[in-house]
C-alpha cells in the first residue's frame, strides 16, 4: 500500500472513531414554545387539555434524561428515560392556573447532551369565571336631584364555566336594575343598567358589585368602578378626605394587609352631624367570601359636634385573592344627617405578582455562536412584607447577575437583573430565570425547586 493510501486509511479510521464522540448525544425539542388559551381558575379542575412536546435524540449515542421539571402553574407527564439514537419521547403539558393573571413558565429537561438543559417556554393566562364589562362606567356631570340616563354593564360567563348570581348592588348615589338569571352558563351574558342620582356638588366615585358562587360553592366577587359628578347649589357640611382611596399595586398572597385611613370632618360651625352608618356597600365582598377590603377601625358613629373629626380605617388584603380579577374597585358609603348624604369614597387596588418585570420578557437578537450579549430587566417588588430570594436558576444558554435584595426591603422597591446570552447552537434558543422566594416558597433547602408558585422570567434568542 502506498504512503498516500495509508494516510487516507488512517484518517478515515480516525474520523470513524471520533464521530461517536464528536456527534454523540444531541437533543432537540419540538415545539420550543407552548402557548395556552386562557383558562378559568378553578382549584377543583385538572387544567387545560394537554399539549405535547417531543424530545428527540438526534445524536449517535444514548441520551439519558435525568429529569423533566415544570414550573409556574404548569404540570407535565412524560415517558422520557434513556433514548437511543433517533428515538423520541413525549412530554404532555397541562395548564392549571392558580391565579388570575398572565403566567409564564418553563419545561426544563436535564440530560447528558452538551446542550442540556433543553427549555420549552410556556405562557398562558388564568382568567376569572366571569367578567364585567366595561371596567369603568363614566356618567359625566349630572344635576343634583336628577337621574342620569342608564348605562349598561355586561356580566359574561367564561367558556366552560357556570356560576350562580347571588347579589348585585351599587354603592351610594348609584342604582341598578338587571335581567340576570339565577345561573349563568359558559358564554351566556346578562345586562345590568346603572344610573347616577347625585346629591352633592362634587365628583362621586362608587362601585357596582356582583356576588357569585362558582363550582364547589367558591364565592367570588366582581366589581366595576362608577364615576360621576354632581352639579348644583347644595352645600355640604361634611368633608371626607381623601376623596378616593388608591392602594396601588400589591403582591398577591401577601400576608400583610395594606392600611389607609379616611378622615371625616363636620365643617359646620353650629350644627352637629348625626352619623347613622358606615359600610362597604358596593365593594367587591361576596357574602361569605374572604373580603379584599375591610373596615378595621371606625370612630364615626353617633353625633359629631361642629368642627370635630372622626376616622375610618380601611385595609386591602390580597392573601386569598388569587381567584379574583386583578383590579378591585370598591366604595365606602357613609350615611348621615347632612342634606348631601350619603357620602361615597371610591376605593381601588390591584393584586399583581410578587415581582413584576419591565420588560415582561427578554428577547435577544440573532447573533453568532460564541459571543455574548446582555440585556437588563427592571424588577419591582410588590409585597408589603419583607422577603428574600431562596434560589435563582437560569436555564438554556443564558446566565444572570444582579442584587435583588432592594426589591424585598419595601413595597415598590426597585432592583435590576442583567441577563447574558451566549448561544452554543444555531436556531431558536429558549430559557428562563426562575426565582423561588420567601414567604411564597418553602425555605427548607430540601424543598428547593419544588415551589408551585415561582416567579419566572421567560428568555429567548437565536444563534446562527
Amino acid at each position: 500500500m502506498s504512503r498516500s493510501k495509508r494516510l487516507v486509511a488512517a484518517f478515515s479510521l480516525f474520523v470513524f472513531q471520533c464521530l461517536p464522540y464528536a456527534f454523540s448525544q444531541q437533543a432537540t425539542v419540538s415545539p420550543s414554545v407552548l402557548s395556552f388559551a386562557p383558562e378559568v381558575v378553578n382549584l377543583l379542575s385538572s387544567g387545560s387539555q394537554p399539549q405535547t412536546v417531543t424530545l428527540t435524540n438526534t445524536g449517535n449515542s444514548d441520551l439519558m434524561v435525568g429529569s423533566v421539571l415544570a414550573s409556574g402553574g404548569y404540570k407535565q407527564t412524560n415517558n422520557c428515560s434513556t433514548l437511543s439514537s433517533h428515538q423520541t419521547c413525549t412530554i404532555e403539558v397541562t395548564f392549571a392556573p392558580g391565579t388570575v393573571e398572565t403566567i409564564n413558565g418553563a419545561i426544563t429537561i436535564n440530560d447528558n447532551a452538551p446542550s442540556s438543559p433543553q427549555v420549552v417556554s410556556l405562557t398562558g393566562k388564568g382568567i376569572a369565571h366571569a367578567q364585567l364589562s366595561p371596567r369603568v362606567v363614566r356618567f359625566g356631570t349630572v344635576a343634583i336631584g336628577a337621574t342620569s340616563q342608564p348605562q349598561a354593564v355586561t356580566l359574561t360567563a367564561a367558556p366552560n364555566s357556570s356560576f350562580s348570581v347571588n347579589q348585585i348592588s351599587a354603592s351610594g348615589e348609584y342604582g341598578q336594575t338587571n335581567n340576570c338569571p339565577a345561573t349563568l352558563q359558559g358564554g351566556q351574558h346578562c345586562t345590568i343598567q346603572v344610573v347616577f342620582h347625585p346629591t352633592v356638588n362634587a365628583p362621586v366615585h362608587g362601585a357596582l358589585s356582583v356576588s357569585t358562587a362558582a363550582a364547589g360553592n367558591i364565592l367570588l366577587p366582581l366589581s366595576v368602578a362608577l364615576v360621576g359628578a354632581g352639579s348644583g347649589n347644595v352645600v355640604s357640611q361634611v368633608s371626607v378626605q381623601p376623596a378616593n382611596l388608591n392602594f396601588g399595586n400589591k403582591g398577591g398572597r401577601d400576608t400583610v394587609d395594606s392600611v389607609k385611613e379616611l378622615t371625616l370632618t363636620n365643617t359646620s360651625s353650629n350644627t352637629s352631624l348625626s352619623i347613622q352608618n358606615v359600610s362597604l356597600a358596593g365593594s367587591p365582598n361576596a357574602v361569605g367570601a374572604f373580603p379584599m377590603y375591610s373596615i378595621t377601625s371606625n370612630t364615626c358613629s353617633g353625633v359629631l359636634s361642629p368642627g370635630s373629626q372622626c376616622k375610618i380605617g380601611i385595609t386591602f388584603s390580597t392573601l386569598l385573592v388569587g381567584l379574583f380579577p386583578e383590579s378591585y374597585p370598591g366604595a365606602v358609603t357613609i350615611t348621615d344627617s347632612d342634606p348631601t348624604s350619603p357620602q361615597v369614597v371610591g376605593i381601588s387596588g390591584n393584586a399583581v405578582g410578587e415581582l413584576t418585570f419591565a420588560p415582561a420578557s427578554l428577547v435577544f437578537p440573532i447573533q453568532s455562536i460564541g459571543p455574548t450579549s446582555q440585556k437588563t430587566v427592571t424588577i419591582t417588588g410588590n409585597d408589603v412584607e419583607h422577603g428574600l430570594v431562596l434560589s435563582v436558576a437560569t436555564s438554556g444558554d443564558f446566565s444572570e447577575v444582579g442584587n435583588l435584595s432592594p426589591c424585598f426591603l419595601k413595597q415598590g422597591g426597585k432592583c435590576s437583573m442583567t441577563v447574558s446570552f451566549t448561544p452554543t447552537q444555531t436556531g431558536a434558543i429558549n430559557g428562563s430565570v426562575t426565582l423561588e422566594t420567601y414567604p411564597q416558597c418553602n425555605p427548607d433547602p430540601r424543598e428547593r425547586h419544588k415551589c408551585p408558585t415561582p416567579v419566572v422570567l421567560n428568555l429567548s434568542g437565536t444563534g446562527q
